[in-house]
């Protein structure tokens, strides 16, 4: 699943991708929710291709996303090279509180790429290595094992960092 802002500086052509390397797979859905310029690229996409395992969906609302992303076997993030530079993926730290595993197609140097590593909270690979991207996929989806240890982890980074109370004393004393 991939859940947020697609714009083409996020290369939606990763997720037609995973859609159209996983289409003889009765049991891998490939669900975008967005809207915008990605999307509409994929729906074109989608539509010329005629793959079913691409779903499109709408944004949902804001109290729905922890049902949203629980649905998800995995979580997705992408962005291109140059925009990785001066854009963090706000989606992945939301991602963590799923406990579900993350799949970034992400430059290495960037925040989020280098969280998920150093947490080992999915599995990040270099956006412009699309086959890298299908072959982490595949690991990821036929491997419970390592789904589990990697939700695992990404829950207790989220659980160890937006704990509102040390997050609160820390502003307060930015303040004071």
């Amino acid at each position: 699943m991939y859940s947020g802002t697609l714009g083409m500086k996020h290369n939606p052509e990763l997720l037609l991708k995973l859609a159209t390397n996983f289409g003889d797979d009765a049991n891998v859905r490939i669900v975008v929710i967005s809207e915008g310029a990605g999307r509409q690229w994929l729906e074109e996409k989608k539509q010329c291709l005629n793959l079913d395992n691409l779903i499109l969906l709408d944004y949902q609302p804001f109290d729905r996303l922890p049902e949203v992303f629980g649905c998800a076997t995995v979580l997705v993030a992408i962005l291109e090279p140059d925009a990785g530079v001066f854009s963090v993926p706000s989606k992945v730290l939301s991602y963590h509180c799923a406990h579900r595993p993350l799949l970034l197609a992400v430059p290495e140097e960037n925040l989020a790429a280098r969280i998920v590593a150093r947490e080992e909270s999915g599995i990040c690979v270099d956006p412009r290595n699309i086959d890298e991207f299908i072959e982490a996929a595949r690991r990821l989806l036929g491997d419970e094992d390592l789904r589990a240890r990697l939700a695992d982890n990404a829950i207790r980074y989220a659980q160890d960092k937006f704990d509102i109370q040390p997050i609160t004393d820390r502003f307060l004393s930015v303040i004071e």
